[in-house]
């Protein structure tokens, strides 16, 4: 994506232009932020099963939580 993806109010279209982030993972994180409230900062994606450090790592230059 060409402009940073507020993790907290993206879509899941929006959340699929994230490297690695299919519609499986879109929609998990939309699941958690639905169950845990919107995330603190950008690492707590981590929190979400399924991503870990890798994909973390290609997506936190184009992820937001503001």
């Amino acid at each position: 994506p060409g402009h940073n993806i507020n993790i907290n109010t993206a879509s899941a279209s929006q959340l699929e232009a994230l490297s690695g982030i299919g519609p499986v993972l879109a929609q998990w994180i939309l699941d958690y932020r639905a169950a845990n409230g919107p995330f603190s900062r950008p690492e707590d994606v981590k929190k979400v099963r399924g991503i870990g450090d890798g994909i973390f790592q290609r997506i936190h230059d184009f992820i937001t939580t503001e």
